[in-house]
């Protein structure tokens, strides 16, 4: 027997960091919120030394503070004030210091546990979201007034009609192959080596932007005197470097970052992923809307990914709260409209990063002598010039183009709006 279907307003497919971090931002919607995660919530990793972290910007941390969502954070989250950018071999650095952007960080490193945890349990406290997880997404339907999910969680078949579908569901999604939507990509022929490790001398908060021959190096500033490093590497390099014990591979970190924070002590467990860049043809199609990495997946090379996702949800969300003020009981979440709304706010904004990650990748990616002469120069300009170095600051910081309210640090919806 078929299930009797489950109307919403809208459903959310994948509960990762953008999933839950939209679905706690429409709670404060009168909106019904479905949450399709295919995994267990409550198997959430525990805290090691090993734990995965993101890299919150400025603006970024701003949206959860405003969200409710920092205080649970922000004891475990570690202040990026100072970002050094620098190329292996070459002369020319250059530094990005909170203090002279008048802000007390340029973003923070969370890690993945935490900030995780904090949206979960802020989403369980929720009346109007429903979470359906573990489920197995079966099926997807477009019909004229709602997407229609056919989904399995344990033993029981599921039928969820929305309104509006939001497709969370990373960058191989889905929901977003399902529905047609075509995609634009990259390879870049590398890999990113992911770890945790301990340094010799204390971090003091800095960040490190390292242009080797073979790839990118980050080091970022976590608790406990860690920091986390993301190695960029060919294909081939990122496996034969994955091969290696610890302390050979402690070694060949070391020879390509430097000494700017004494010898790595101490290096924790590896993982690796391939990295391209992947663009949507369209952010929208008929009822549904994509957010973060299955909209748009960026070179992790300026930390980007999330803060970029985040904006979505912000706008989505500020988008879907001015159509309930607008419309009242007759508002749609999924009409033309407010999916014409959300993709003209945010296209420019994605093309900007995915083109600015793209072209540190391709600028630093070249070898030849002079341009690398060049690059030293610029470099070394750019760190004598305090308009340039704002403007970057900003735009890494989440802080320039046009601001969502959330961004703002105004409430998504006020207690005069009406909604309730």
């Amino acid at each position: 027997m078929t299930p009797v279907a489950q109307n919403y307003d809208v459903a959310i497919v994948g509960g990762g960091l953008a999933g839950s971090a939209l679905a706690h931002a429409l709670s404060a919607t009168p909106l019904r919120i479905a949450l399709l995660e295919a995994r267990d919530p409550r198997k959430l990793e525990q805290p090691s030394f090993d734990a995965r972290a993101t890299a919150l910007a400025n603006g970024s941390q701003r949206v959860l503070d405003t969200l409710g969502i920092w205080d649970d954070v922000a004891d475990e989250a570690t202040p990026i004030t100072c970002i050094h950018v620098s190329e292996r071999g070459r002369f020319g650095a250059a530094r990005i210091l909170a203090a002279d952007e008048g802000v007390p960080a340029l973003g923070y490193l969370v890690e993945n546990r935490v900030l995780g945890e904090a949206l979960w349990r802020s989403i369980d406290r929720e009346s109007n979201v429903t979470v359906i997880a573990p489920a197995t997404l079966e099926s997807i339907e477009t019909l004229p007034d709602a997407v229609e999910f056919h989904a399995a969680s344990g033993r029981r078949a599921q039928t969820i009609r929305a309104r509006l579908a939001v497709a969370a569901d990373g960058l191989n999604s889905r929901v977003r192959a399902e529905l047609g939507i075509g995609t634009l990509e990259d390879d870049y022929a590398q890999s990113a080596v992911i770890l945790n490790c301990r340094p010799e001398v204390a971090h003091a908060g800095r960040a490190f932007e390292r242009f080797t021959p073979n790839g990118p190096i980050a080091i970022l500033p976590l608790t406990c005197g860690r920091v986390a490093a993301v190695w960029t590497l060919s294909t081939s390099d990122a496996e034969r470097v994955m091969q290696l014990d610890d302390a050979e591979f402690g070694d060949a970190l070391q020879q390509a970052f430097g000494y700017r924070l004494g010898r790595f002590l101490e290096v924790g467990r590896r993982a690796t992923y391939p990295l391209r860049r992947l663009r949507s043809t369209d952010l929208t199609g008929p009822r549904v809307a994509l957010i973060g990495s299955a909209a748009v997946n960026v070179h992790p090379v300026a930390g980007q990914g999330f803060n970029l996702a985040l904006r979505d949800v912000a706008v989505l969300a500020e988008v879907l709260s001015d159509e309930l003020l607008a419309a009242g009981r007759d508002a749609d979440s999924g009409s033309a409209s407010v999916l014409e709304r959300y993709a003209t706010w945010r296209l420019d904004d994605q093309r900007r990063v995915a083109s600015f990650t793209h072209g540190l990748i391709k600028f630093f990616g070249i070898n030849s002598m002079p341009l690398a002469v060049t690059r030293g120069v610029g470099l070394m300009a750019f760190d004598l010039l305090p308009g340039a170095k704002a403007a970057l600051a900003r735009h890494t910081m989440g802080l320039s183009g046009r601001l969502s309210r959330l961004a703002r640090g105004l409430p998504l919806v006020s207690n005069r709006s009406g909604l309730d």
